[in-house]
């Protein structure tokens, strides 16, 4: 071979390697806490497992969205209780939950059923270093399935992908 297909060679199979870790560090990571779940629907009936499945569901398919895109590195957010959220932590335990895991960023989150047609919830990313808020919205949604707890994860996912940060990064220099 020669070497001018060596280094041709060399260079694909470079590019092909993953990331260097100095680059991996350029990329925030996040910390997503527990969603907290409140039903006000008045709907008869017990449906708590029903609902902590949805609820379980969104969390996967956040986490898995945000994962995926490859902005964010996504890390678990522990604390000492059995849910790590808004619901059994203050804002500040799951800020300080997420310094513990060296994360840049945590999302907070509720999700109410207000009737079975309608949900709503909060979604709130906390910058942990500055200890500010970096985005926050409110959703609406119709539906109390499946595929509606799905789509809406994959809108909230796609909402803070999309956020920008540019705020918090220029105040941090």
């Amino acid at each position: 071979m020669t070497k001018t297909r060596l280094a041709l060679l060399a260079a694909f199979a470079a590019a092909l390697l993953p990331a260097s870790p100095a680059a991996a560090a350029d990329v925030p990571r996040i910390a997503l806490a527990d969603f907290y779940y409140l039903d006000t629907s008045g709907e008869p009936g017990d449906r708590d497992s029903e609902h902590r499945q949805r609820v379980e569901l969104f969390e996967t398919v956040l986490r898995e969205r945000i994962a995926a895109t490859g902005r964010f590195e996504v890390v678990p957010l522990e604390c000492a209780l059995p849910e790590c959220g808004v619901g059994s932590l203050s804002v500040e335990d799951a800020v300080d939950a997420a310094e513990r895991a060296d994360a840049d960023y945590v999302l907070l989150g509720a999700i109410q059923k207000i009737s079975t047609l309608v949900g709503t919830g909060r979604l709130d990313l906390v910058d942990v270093p500055r200890r500010r808020s970096a985005m926050s919205r409110v959703l609406s949604f119709r539906g109390d399935s499946d595929e509606a707890f799905r789509r809406a994860a994959e809108f909230s996912a796609r909402n803070v992908v999309e956020a920008d940060l540019s705020d918090a990064a220029d105040a941090a220099e």
